[in-house]
């Protein structure tokens, strides 16, 4: 194994993926038995840099392209999600909570892929299976990967597993939780040095449903209004967006993660006939969504269903 290893989550990291893959690459000698440096596949976020900078810990290193490097991925197997240069022969292992994407190996490798509230969750699993002492910042990782993808534990993906495994975490990093949810949620919401198009591209994923290709982007914050005063702003750079990337759909919700609501943006008749079909009526081109607040398990199932299904054009 002559080639440099590398932890890495999906395009647009999250908080749980960009924390993941520092985590992995922080045990990854006791978990594998081969180190890796834990790297991200473009700029981290404010809840991201938040964490870090309380733990006094360095924002990890950019990667946008696997040149020689082995890689062991984390918070994702879907191919359009995943870093340029990655093949078959340099995936070395799967860690993940996501619906399989297609990934294919050229050799056995180590998978695990749980039906859990994040990647964080499953580390904490892994540990614990080998007897792996965890310390204090990592339970800190760990918790604030839970809490972030989750949304505190409001979102539909959380499991009673996420709730156990959080207890068990604060046990070691002492936190006061609803400080640290504030400070945490504070941190997520903020638009320090962020621009339009920062807002509907840090959280976005591409899908393949059926024969269309489809462009989500999410946007979580305790504040709905800092970001719906742009609508106008928001529409023309998903417009854009959708025509660059060649998208046939381009969406993007709004999460109020205090109200456990979502504002979805309707930015053409193409989203509007398919949103009216699966979610309701849009009014003046943003569709209020009551308890809708998981793009993995809300968003994505029933349009994937609608499209596959060739309901569609």
């Amino acid at each position: 194994m002559k080639n440099k290893i590398i932890s890495i989550g999906h395009k647009n990291p999250d908080t749980d993926s960009a924390l993941s893959a520092i985590l992995v690459s922080k045990f990854s000698k006791k978990i594998f038995g081969f180190e890796t440096q834990g790297v991200v596949a473009g700029n981290i976020n404010n809840e991201t840099k938040y964490i870090l900078q309380m733990l006094k810990m360095e924002k990890p290193k950019i990667l946008k392209k696997i040149k020689n490097e082995n890689v062991v991925l984390v918070d994702t197997t879907e191919p359009k999600q995943i870093i340029e240069g990655l093949t078959e022969d340099n995936l070395l292992a799967i860690i993940d909570h996501h619906n399989l994407g297609g990934l294919k190996s050229s050799k056995p490798i180590f998978t695990r892929i749980e039906a859990v509230g994040c990647t964080g969750s499953i580390i904490y699993k892994i540990l614990k299976e080998k007897r792996i002492k965890i310390d204090k910042p990592s339970a800190i990782l760990m918790i604030t990967c839970i809490i972030s993808d989750t949304l505190n534990f409001n979102s539909p993906t959380t499991t009673v597993d996420d709730k156990i495994i959080f207890k068990e975490l604060n046990k070691i990093a002492k936190l006061d939780i609803k400080k640290f949810v504030n400070e945490l949620f504070s941190a997520k919401s903020s638009l320090e040095g962020i621009s339009v198009n920062d807002i509907i591209s840090k959280d976005y994923k591409q899908f393949d449903m059926g024969k269309y290709k489809v462009g989500i982007g999410v946007w979580e914050t305790t504040i709905v209004e800092s970001i719906n005063i742009q609508s106008d702003k928001i529409i023309k750079a998903l417009a854009k967006k959708k025509s660059y990337e060649k998208m046939d759909y381009m969406f993007f919700a709004v999460v109020d993660i205090i109200k456990n609501n979502s504002y979805l943006y309707i930015i053409g008749k193409e989203e509007e006939e398919l949103a009216k079909n699966v979610f309701g009526i849009a009014k003046n081109n943003i569709l209020f969504s009551k308890g809708i607040v998981s793009r993995k398990k809300q968003l994505v199932p029933p349009l994937m269903n609608e499209l596959s299904n060739g309901l569609r054009k």
